[in-house]
């Protein structure tokens, strides 16, 4: 009887959880020790790198001058211009590729150029048949970045299930109800990857763009500082719109990506 109830409280006795130790974030954890390298190899291992502090100071000074704003503007309406377009031209080319073997024979030698061909080389070419100006900097954005978007887009389209468009046929489905409930639900990873690349993509080629054949915009400022050999102030504006991607794709691509596949189990169950 006393064996019965020591097993029984025993049993009923919840076992002590181990304790968790705290662990900082890890995005804090990587930019703690990058500005620690960063501070180490400052006038020591790379004796024309400046110091975080005088890179602190010169970006308090541009975030003080309506110019950083004004610029920052200018280069965000460019990318999303650019961006915009090369994503209306890829949808339609990576679906019309995927659909029909003679636009796929006729724009894949096209898309495999554009591949291939460096960013800078756009930028040149564009220049020499537009000049210097906005519409060469939104031509040669729009040339770079279209073809990878392009590519994301056809690889998703030759995965489409043909069941479903079969299901389509009986059901008599019209053309818009087809695309909207049988296309894009199948296209919406691939149409993701293609506008986060592409908006990765336009990020880094508008500072080169900018710095070559525009008179404004970000890189125009940079390439300024780099030309006046000022270092701090060319890091310094550097990371002030690194900064503003990494605030578009947390609050814009990361927010599109949870509402748009909220129905996929998350990694680790209910963790």
């Amino acid at each position: 009887m006393t064996s019965t109830l020591t097993r029984r409280s025993s049993a009923t006795t919840p076992t002590p959880q181990p304790r968790r130790r705290w662990r900082p974030p890890p995005e804090i954890t990587a930019v703690a020790t990058g500005l620690l390298v960063w501070w180490l190899c400052a006038g020591n291992v790379l004796p024309y790198l400046p110091s975080p502090a005088s890179v602190v100071t010169e970006m308090t000074a541009a975030m003080s001058s309506p110019t950083l704003y004004e610029s920052m503007a200018i280069t965000l309406r460019r990318i999303v211009i650019a961006w915009g377009t090369g994503f209306l031209i890829a949808l339609a080319v990576g679906v019309a590729m995927a659909r029909n073997r003679y636009a796929e024979a006729l724009a894949h030698p096209v898309v495999f150029i554009g591949l291939a061909l460096p960013g800078p080389v756009t930028i040149l070419f564009s220049t020499l048949w537009l000049g210097l100006g906005e519409l060469a900097t939104l031509v040669a954005l729009t040339l770079a970045v279209t073809p990878f978007m392009v590519t994301f887009v056809y690889d998703g389209s030759r995965a489409l299930d043909p069941g479903l468009f079969q299901m389509a046929s009986v059901y008599r489905m019209g053309a818009v109800d087809r695309f909207r409930q049988v296309i894009l639900p199948q296209l919406a990873p691939a149409l993701l990857s293609a506008a986060r690349f592409g908006f990765a993509m336009g990020w880094k080629l508008v500072v080169l763009v900018e710095a070559l054949s525009a008179g404004s915009g970000i890189g125009e400022r940079i390439e300024y500082f780099f030309s006046y050999n000022r270092p701090a102030a060319v890091i310094a504006w550097t990371l002030s719109f690194t900064v503003v991607m990494v605030l578009v794709e947390v609050l814009v691509f990361r927010t599109v990506s949870r509402r748009v596949f909220r129905w996929r189990p998350t990694a680790g169950g209910d963790r």
